[in-house]
């Protein structure tokens, strides 16, 4: 068949198909009753087959790159997602997160070598000096005071306090992870730095004998917001092994690869966050003579024992598969 005839048969399907394409394009197949879904599954098809034939048998660069970029966008129409796969962030956040929590252990036990490294610094130098600690951490902190009482707070406020400190560790999270890019090493940078600043601070309540009341102002939120931002070190880890990594395969391959595992790896912080803000406003912060510190310790106990669970027995089998 040459050009001109195939133009000619062809060509008010395709401009017919395009009218119905310029309608449901963005907004979905939905828009259509039935008699033009069925035209429109009778006009994609012709247009497919118009593809296949163009390419066989007809010389015209043009009339194939057309055909293909108005079955493309067709195709796009047909299977793009409408709605939020709930089910899927669900089946990820239960079964998932554990799996790929498990697989990359090795990434953040070396996250936790570094905050512990950097515990231990920030304590011995602060206890040693502490007006250093006070210039360096307190005054960004003016809410810590060992043996002084902070103002009580009502539900509102607790609430825009849980808010505030749920989107400044997601930051803190995801800098660690992002800083993965540059070889890893502002993630190290970042990890160290936490724990300088963890360390410090305990040998402040420490001089001032208040461990009691430093456990139970860190703990009770802690066991779950320092393992998130650990876990944000890791992906950071993660990604940057990608970047390092030798392989048979191409090092942008690797990286991509690399990057996916990081982002499951990262997501699975923010209900993790979201709690610790929620426990650090509702539990941490709640005055003694609402809950004692034997009760604020026990739920850092209970929360601390849920994780573990959590990380250890979920996400096996085929359930664990990340949700495409």
């Amino acid at each position: 068949m040459d050009l001109t005839t195939f133009l000619n048969r062809r060509r008010p399907d395709w401009r017919r198909l395009e009218e119905v394409l310029a309608r449901v394009e963005g907004s979905g197949l939905a828009l259509l009753d039935d008699e033009q879904a069925v035209e429109f599954g009778r006009l994609y098809r012709r247009a497919a087959s118009d593809l296949n034939q163009a390419q066989t048998f007809v010389s015209g660069e043009a009339t194939v790159q057309y055909l293909n970029d108005l079955v493309a966008r067709c195709y796009l129409v047909i299977y793009a997602k409408t709605k939020v796969d709930l089910r899927g962030v669900v089946r990820h956040l239960v079964f998932g997160f554990p799996a790929v929590f498990r697989r990359n252990l090795g990434h953040f036990l070396f996250a936790v070598a570094l905050l512990a490294v950097g515990t231990v610094f920030g304590f011995l130098a602060s206890y040693f000096d502490p007006d250093v600690a006070r210039a360096y951490l307190l005054p960004d902190m003016p809410m810590i005071q060992p043996g002084v009482e902070g103002p009580q707070a009502d539900t509102g406020h607790l609430m825009g306090f849980s808010s505030f400190l749920f989107t400044h560790n997601v930051g803190v999270t995801l800098t660690a992870f992002a800083l993965g890019i540059a070889l890893g090493l502002g993630t190290a940078w970042l990890m160290f730095y936490t724990g300088v600043m963890l360390g410090a601070l305990g040998a402040i309540f420490y001089e001032a004998d208040q461990l009691t009341a430093f456990a139970t102002g860190i703990l009770p939120h802690g066991v779950l917001e320092i393992p998130a931002v650990l876990v944000g070190g890791a992906a950071g880890f993660v990604l940057a092994q990608g970047i390092i990594r030798a392989r048979p395969w191409s090092r942008l391959d690797e990286l991509a690869r690399a990057g996916k595992e990081a982002f499951w790896l990262v997501g699975g912080c923010l209900p993790l966050l979201a709690f610790a803000g929620l426990l650090e406003a509702g539990v941490a912060r709640a005055p003694d003579w609402v809950l004692s510190s034997g009760l604020k310790l026990t739920v850092a106990g209970v929360f601390a024992l849920l994780f573990v669970a959590y990380v250890s027995l979920l996400g096996w089998g085929k359930k664990a598969l990340p949700a495409e």
